[in-house]
């Protein structure tokens, strides 16, 4: 999927769509999604990924740079699987939003494919 098209395709009511970025990328495809998603669905972007294990909001500081803030009333508890909290968590979320889960290939039970020129 062309990134141009992902902000028409959370617009047409797809719930979920898939991107595959490179880690040197991921800020870069973040912030631009969090610029786009305000401008023109008036959505808030979170983030989530195995990593944090913690669903943060992804907001444009003045300055134009990316900034993650903690939302207060994600509380998963410890013996919680991280991926059906947070499946759980946006099920039950109220409002529209766009949700980023990195790390999600490690779940589905496939390994990253490899780009060329990588081993």
């Amino acid at each position: 999927m062309k990134l141009l098209n992902l902000i028409a395709t959370l617009d047409s009511q797809i719930p979920i769509a898939a991107v595959d970025v490179l880690s040197p990328y991921e800020a870069t495809i973040i912030q631009w999604l969090t610029t786009e998603a305000k401008e023109k669905l008036d959505s808030p972007v979170f983030f989530w990924n195995l990593g944090v294990s913690s669903l943060e909001q992804c907001l444009i500081a003045e300055d134009g740079g990316l900034v993650f803030k903690p939302v207060p009333e994600y509380k998963r508890p410890p013996h919680a699987d991280p991926i059906l909290f947070v499946f759980d968590y946006i099920n039950n979320f109220d409002g529209a939003a766009v949700f980023i889960l990195g790390d999600i290939h490690l779940f589905l039970g496939r390994t990253r494919r490899s780009y060329p020129g990588k081993s």
